[in-house]
C-alpha cells in the first residue's frame, strides 16, 4: 500500500508502507491493505506508518506530526493532506516548549475574549506543536 503525506508547499513523505495509524476526532484510523474506500478529516497529531521496500518492512515504525487536514482511502493508496507536516522537528526542544507557553498563554486571553475562530487556531497550533515536542523526544531517543 502506498502512503502521501502532503501539504499545500510539498510532499512529505511518499513511499510502501505496511500499515498505519492515523489520528483522527474518533480515535486513531488503522489503515492496513484493502482498507474500505473511505474520506475522513484528521486531527493534529502523529501519524504512525510502518515503511516497507519490496514489499518487506524494513525496519520500526516511523512518526509524522501533523495538523488538521484530510486523509483519503482507496484500498491501496493512503493520501493524507494537511495543512502542516513534520518528520522531524527543525526547531529545539526548548523552542518547541517555548512556542507550547506562549500558546497557552494566548489560548487563557482568548477565551476571556470569546473569540471562537481565534481560539480554534491557537488550539490547532498547540496540538501540533505538541506533536512535535513528542515526535523531537522520540528522535531523541532514538
Amino acid at each position: 500500500m502506498k502512503l502521501k503525506i502532503s501539504t499545500p508547499n510539498k510532499v512529505i513523505y511518499e513511499w510502501e508502507i505496511e500499515k498505519t495509524s492515523i489520528p483522527t476526532e474518533n480515535g486513531n484510523l488503522k489503515v492496513m491493505d484493502g482498507h474500505p474506500p473511505m474520506v475522513t478529516s484528521i486531527k493534529p497529531g502523529l501519524i504512525k506508518l510502518w515503511p516497507m521496500k519490496n514489499n518487506i518492512q524494513v525496519g520500526d515504525e516511523m512518526f509524522v506530526s501533523t495538523s488538521k487536514g484530510m486523509v483519503f482511502i482507496d484500498g491501496k493508496i493512503v493520501r493524507i493532506v494537511s495543512t502542516e507536516a513534520t518528520l522531524a522537528p527543525e526547531e529545539s526542544e526548548s523552542v518547541l516548549l517555548e512556542t507550547k507557553r506562549i500558546l497557552e498563554e494566548k489560548l487563557k486571553r482568548l477565551k476571556n475574549e470569546w473569540s471562537i475562530e481565534e481560539i480554534e487556531k491557537a488550539l490547532i497550533k498547540l496540538e501540533k506543536t505538541n506533536a512535535d515536542i513528542e515526535l523531537k523526544k522520540m528522535l531523541q531517543t532514538a
